[in-house]
């Protein structure tokens, strides 16, 4: 599982909505449906897996964070969209963790 994590000032209900037009309303074969939502995350089904985007906040901004095991590109398109070039970190390996607490 790949975590990509971006730092931006749009609101949670911003950035889910965002998540919902990018990855359902694109003509695209990794085109997903919602499986999950909730005011601070959201779930696709998409014909390589599954990806969750979750938000939360962190030194007084919002942090999104990303997970897929399939669809890196796709995930640093869409985060790149959020937040300055600069303010995207690189992409880390490992298990995906809990954001911290609003």
């Amino acid at each position: 599982m790949l975590i990509q994590e971006v730092t931006t000032d749009l609101e949670p209900k911003e950035v889910i909505s965002r998540a919902r037009v990018f990855f359902t309303e694109r003509y695209s074969p990794y085109a997903g449906f919602i499986e999950d939502e909730g005011p601070t995350f959201i779930r696709f089904r998409v014909e390589a897996g599954t990806l969750m985007i979750g938000v939360g906040r962190r030194d007084g901004r919002n942090v999104v964070r990303g997970s897929t095991a399939r669809l890196h590109h796709e995930l640093s398109q869409f985060l790149s969209g959020l937040a300055l070039p600069e303010e995207v970190r690189r992409n880390r390996i490992g298990r995906a963790s809990a954001l911290p607490a609003a």
